[in-house]
């Protein structure tokens, strides 16, 4: 029994041109049509698998960057308040040393943290006017130079730097006054400061001042509120601008210098 050739079949596609030349015909194969269009599918499948793949990529790249940025900004942040404590300690460190030295011809005032918590709950009006004038005088709640702020006080976070007091900017040899009663404890140069003063009040409280030109008292002498201190300048390697900047320790802890202002 005689088998029947099998005959291969076509597909034809008919192309009639705008203008008056004859129409042309064409016909190919519906398997190698098929596998064109099988070429064609994986092609375009490949290219939608490339751009999804690239998208997905871009946006792992993106979150490494910025976590990357977030670590960067976290250790830096880290290291600031190390090297705040650190500070802090060579300032304690110091005041005992100037403390030992001023026995003799100077008094410092210095209380318990006990008695500081209750420095807020004393009832001044049954002090005498004596009493009320040292607690008040000791209090560093005046502005150290007339100008404007340009930065305020900002605890660290993810994604700012800590700024532990005020940036205040007026014109270079303006006036900067004590906020308080005190005594001298560092009156010089650091690098990233400039020229600085650092002055104890008592009651646990410190002020400090950053980028002088010039400072006008020596360590271990006593200042009194209001008295010129030192001109403004734009001193030291982190300053940008003519500005003090200003900053209240208290009880070994950075406090807002606002919240002392005018109180």
């Amino acid at each position: 029994m005689a088998h029947k050739k099998h005959k291969a079949k076509y597909v034809s596609f008919l192309i009639v041109p705008d203008n008056q030349k004859k129409p042309r015909n064409f016909r190919i194969r519906i398997a190698l049509l098929r596998i064109i269009l099988i070429g064609v599918a994986v092609i375009v499948g490949l290219m939608i698998l490339s751009a999804v793949s690239y998208w997905k990529m871009a946006e792992i790249v993106l979150d490494k960057n910025r976590l990357e940025e977030e670590n960067f900004k976290m250790r830096k942040s880290l290291q600031q308040m190390d090297n705040l404590k650190e500070d802090l300690t060579h300032i304690k460190q110091f005041e005992k040393q100037i403390r030992g030295s001023l026995k003799g011809y100077v008094t410092v005032e210095r209380i318990s943290k006990q008695d500081t918590v209750k420095l807020e709950k004393l009832d001044f009006n049954k002090m005498n006017i004596d009493q009320q004038r040292t607690i008040f005088n000791s209090i560093p709640s005046l502005m150290p130079v007339e100008g404007f702020m340009t930065r305020g006080f900002k605890t660290s976070s993810l994604f700012t730097e800590p700024h532990l007091g005020l940036d205040i900017a007026a014109p270079t040899g303006t006036s900067i006054r004590a906020t308080a009663d005190g005594v001298v404890m560092f009156s010089g140069w650091t690098d990233d400061g400039g020229f600085v003063l650092i002055i104890e009040h008592g009651y646990g409280f410190f002020s400090i001042y950053k980028h002088n030109e010039r400072n006008l008292v020596n360590e271990l002498e006593r200042v009194s509120k209001g008295q010129v201190i030192a001109s403004l300048g734009n001193t030291g390697e982190i300053s940008s601008g003519a500005h003090l900047h200003y900053a209240i320790w208290r009880d070994g802890f950075p406090v807002d210098p606002i919240s002392y202002i005018n109180k």
